[in-house]
C-alpha cells in the first residue's frame, strides 16, 4: 500500500491499544467505543498491509 509505513501503523495500533486500555480502566463508555472502533479499523488496515492487497 502506497504511503503506508508499516511501522507507523504499528505504532499507531500500540497508541489506541494503549489508550483504550485507559477507557476500560477508568470505565468511559464513549472512550472505550470510540477507540475500540479505531483500533479495530487499523488492525484491519495493518492486514491489508500486511497481505499486500492495498498496493
Amino acid at each position: 500500500m502506497n504511503g503506508v509505513d508499516e511501522r507507523d501503523l504499528d505504532e499507531a495500533i500500540a497508541t489506541a491499544f494503549k489508550a483504550l486500555k485507559s477507557a476500560v480502566d477508568t470505565h468511559s463508555e464513549k472512550s472505550i467505543q470510540m477507540y475500540s472502533q479505531a483500533l479495530r479499523a487499523l488492525v484491519e488496515l495493518r492486514r491489508e498491509v500486511a497481505s499486500g492487497n492495498g498496493t
